[in-house]
């Protein structure tokens, strides 16, 4: 524990110096229905040689990992580092497991990781494992020994790069990972990033006489204009477009952080990696200000069971968003976005929300629509308030996180670790990442967004494109809005409840009224997993 905080606590002192002075998942779109797993070809590589004598395993005993991964997002890649690995290392078998979509992914966690483990993945998607087993939250899975804590790690050598682990990443990056993971653990490692931006159809844009919207004001008097000159879905919108009322909520919001964020005194208090939240103010001047703060999930939690939903601050938010939400399609919050993609792409929206990790596939189906059908279009981020309401920031900051959020889950088999870790560090070297990447586009799978591995770049129309998703990153704040905020039971009521607002069936009192038992469900599961007593200064043991 010594080690790893020393580790930690040099990380954080190498990064505050110049990001802090300089500057303050999800859900993913699948198109298969079916569960599937598969191997890799375990062919030889012509004129290389086995990587076997320096292994930290038994290479005379064979094994296997499992790599358990969400239909299409890198599949084509992952499966080629697979094979391409077998190819090293032939007494390790690298299985692909591939699930169809999110919520037989997170139902396969809470199975698999049940009891005994015996049939639990090695490398997972370690959000997935928070959302399904701690309510969101990736620290308590390590604390619970589901995940594996990296740090360590972070200074082993990785053969396949040429240095250690951790000279692949930004010091930046590197931070940012544990700063989102609590403070006290490193439970993945960066990969690549995402984002979200309003695409645009300039064409019709032009046609109805609307500039290109950059500012709140802009988007809202964009989507009037488009209804008015006879578009009835001005802006099209997938479930994925709540992140746009995350944005609203940030701006609000982000002025009380120091309320909720691990203080001296707290239980989880760790001066070495915590630095950054000693005294803290939100700085409106300076929009990063906030990047490297740790939120106290239990001080989140006790906010919200004193102070509920139907607060005032939500109100302000939510009208802010329905002036805009109005314009989105019916039952968008648990539509197919295919839908919402295709209307723009069809030329039936004009505008169009939506996250980087379909960027792709709108760039490729965009470029080959015959000359009749095609037209001109780009991204652009809606950055900024031109006369921010009572009590909100002037800057909007949008989603700019983490995407391909990959874990290893924790084990007392030191021999498997050893060659799960080293899978993972092929995985993640430079020309790992390139492949991963390479394979994943040629095979017409999505990508997230950009690399954060140093020196992989991707082709440049897409590189330009993807370079439309940066923004300022907002913290999280659906845990105080209620936003994506229900259990799985609830989760019907949640999109009746927000079909009916944005569709202006009730009001935004009676919205937050029907939500208040839906929102508080889900906190009482979360404290409940979690353990908390509501008390920060205590320890809290979190439930099997």
């Amino acid at each position: 524990m010594k080690k790893r905080r020393q580790l930690i606590s040099l990380l954080l002192a190498a990064v505050m110096a110049s990001a802090l002075i300089g500057g303050c998942g999800q859900k993913t779109q699948n198109t298969q229905n079916s569960q599937e797993t598969q191997e890799a070809d375990t062919g030889e590589a012509p004129g290389e040689e086995e990587k076997t004598s320096d292994a930290e395993w038994d290479t005379g005993k064979d094994d296997t990992i499992t790599l358990s991964v969400i239909n299409n997002f890198y599949t084509a890649g992952e499966k080629k580092l697979a094979e391409e690995y077998m190819k090293l290392h032939p007494e390790t078998k690298v299985v692909v497991d591939v699930v169809s979509d999110n919520d037989a992914y997170k139902a396969k966690m809470m199975t698999s990781l049940d009891g005994d483990r015996k049939n639990a993945p090695d490398i997972v998607h370690g959000n997935f494992v928070g959302m399904a087993l701690t309510n969101n939250n990736v620290g308590i899975a390590v604390e619970k020994g589901y995940l594996y804590d990296m740090t360590d790690m972070l200074e082993e050598e990785n053969p396949y790069n040429g240095g250690k682990v951790k000279d692949a990443f930004t010091d930046e990056d590197l931070q940012l990972v544990l700063s989102e993971a609590g403070g006290k653990y490193m439970p993945w490692l960066p990969f690549d990033k995402i984002g979200f931006a309003l695409f645009y159809n300039k064409d019709l844009l032009d046609e109805a006489k609307v500039d290109i919207p950059e500012t709140w004001e802009d988007l809202q008097e964009a989507c009037e204009k488009l209804k008015a000159a006879g578009y009835d879905v001005p802006i099209s919108a997938g479930p994925e477009s709540f992140r746009l009322c995350s944005t609203i909520a940030d701006a609000y919001y982000r002025g009380n952080t120091s309320d909720i964020l691990v203080q001296p005194g707290d239980a989880l208090w760790d001066e070495s990696t915590m630095s950054a939240n000693e005294d803290f103010e939100f700085d409106e001047s300076n929009p990063l200000c906030d990047q490297f703060t740790v939120f106290s999930v239990e001080r989140q939690m006790k906010y919200a069971s004193e102070n509920g939903i139907t607060t005032e601050a939500n109100k302000k938010i939510y009208d802010e968003f329905y002036t805009v939400g109005k314009y989105f399609p019916d039952n968008w919050i648990a539509a197919d976005s295919t839908q919402a993609i295709a209307d723009f792409e069809g030329q039936i929206s004009p505008l169009l929300y939506q996250a980087s990790f379909n960027a792709g596939m709108i760039m490729n189906d965009i470029n080959a629509l015959p000359e009749d059908m095609s037209f001109n279009w780009g991204t652009s981020q809606i950055g900024e308030f031109r006369d921010p309401p009572e009590g909100f920031g002037s800057t909007l900051r949008g989603y700019w996180d983490f995407g391909n959020i990959m874990s290893i889950i924790d084990t007392d088999d030191a021999d498997h670790l050893a060659r799960i870790k080293d899978f993972y560090k092929f995985w993640y070297s430079v020309d790992g990442a390139k492949m991963c990447f390479e394979e994943t586009l040629n095979n017409g799978n999505f990508v997230q967004g950009p690399c954060v591995i140093k020196g992989v770049t991707l082709d440049e129309e897409l590189e330009a494109l993807l370079a439309g998703f940066v923004s300022a990153p907002a913290k999280e704040w659906a845990w105080a809005t209620g936003m994506q905020w229900s259990t799985s039971a609830d989760t019907p009521k949640y999109y009746d409840y927000m079909n009916q607002f944005t569709s202006g069936k009730i009001t935004v009192d009676e919205y937050l009224e029907n939500m208040e038992t839906v929102y508080q469900n889900y906190n009482n599961e979360s404290i409940d997993r979690a353990g908390f007593d509501l008390d920060p200064t205590t320890a809290d043991q979190a439930k099997e």
